[in-house]
């Protein structure tokens, strides 16, 4: 089977990471005469068209595996994941994936390279499809469903992202620019009522603060805020905490930051399953991928299923 690349990068990923990561990767192809074509992602909401309209105009050739390959930011392999979901096929394109951002969350959740060389040999010397979990997120108020390969998150670490993504340091502090961002989101967030559904049991926060669904470990560029979730396996995590004391903010953010022991924590309460149910009954900031997706009321299920990336992260050297 030969490979074939229809590439989508996000140039300004990563405030010109992903500029920077195709010029270190294009000449490679073109030397090891890779089959590809390629386009840019020029506006929020464009790199989803281009998936969508790739899929639609494939005309599958005999041993020929089509492959989508995305530089750029979470957010543009999100919006990519997506586009491709809009075209349902009986034999999926399998996505591929240069991390070009800030965060990268994807990536270190799935163990792939950070130099962009080795990275493109993870991809170019795979030889199958890997099915990998995604999210599946339905939110029934506005009948909007979605998929996300990180993260979603309604409250403070929401509004952390706002914040963040407003930010002009946020390409140069990667996680640090999230961090900084903390105090600002803690002034701004209040709690808010959320009721969790997990199979039978029924649990009610008055004052929910950060909630947030992970399919692997690290939100926020590196943050490792569910470090038990694992990309691998069709569970979701959970983690909810109830509005706290600015010092108890703190005293969290340093359990963080030394290896996941927050968990352990009171104040934070912890859910694994492979389907969730969240209700907030308030106007809260929501975010998917690193991206907002408003500020709404929520009668949100959240589900996993899997999807075929073209990626071998056993690969760590050229």
């Amino acid at each position: 089977m030969i490979a074939e690349y229809n590439i989508i990068i996000n140039e300004l990923a990563g405030s010109g990471h992903g500029k920077t990561v195709w010029k270190t990767v294009k000449p490679i192809l073109e030397q090891r005469q890779i089959r590809f074509e390629y386009h840019v992602s020029e506006y929020a909401g464009h790199t989803t068209l281009l998936a969508t309209q790739f899929a639609k105009n494939l005309h599958r050739q005999p041993n020929v595996t089509p492959i989508l390959l995305v530089i750029g930011g979470d957010g543009s392999l999100n919006e990519a994941l997506n586009g491709l979901m809009q075209v349902p096929l009986a034999e999926p394109i399998p996505i591929a994936y240069l991390p070009g951002g800030s965060g990268n969350d994807f990536a270190r959740g799935l163990g792939m390279a950070t130099d962009p060389e080795i990275a493109l040999a993870q991809i170019l010397n795979n030889l199958r499809p890997r099915p990998l979990n995604i999210g599946v997120y339905h939110e029934t108020l506005k009948n909007d469903h979605r998929y996300f390969v990180n993260n979603v998150g309604l409250g403070f670490d929401a509004q952390i992202v706002d914040d963040t993504n407003r930010s002009k340091q946020k390409g140069r502090l990667g996680r640090w620019s999230y961090l900084s961002n903390a105090l600002k989101a803690y002034s701004q967030q209040v709690g808010y009522p959320l009721t969790v559904h997990v199979g039978r049991q029924r649990d009610t926060y008055r004052h929910a603060f950060l909630c947030t669904v992970s399919n692997h470990p690290y939100f926020g560029g590196g943050v490792k805020i569910l470090p038990h979730a694992n990309i691998h396996d069709e569970q979701l995590e959970l983690i909810v905490v109830e509005e706290p004391h600015w010092w108890i903010i703190l005293w969290l953010f340093a359990l963080l930051l030394m290896g996941g022991r927050h968990l352990n924590s009171r104040f934070v309460h912890h859910y694994r399953s492979a389907k969730l149910h969240l209700l907030v009954n308030s106007v809260e900031i929501g975010q998917m991928d690193g991206q907002i997706i408003g500020n709404r009321n929520y009668d949100l299920y959240l589900s996993t299923q899997t999807y075929p990336f073209w990626i071998d992260t056993s690969i760590h050297d050229h």
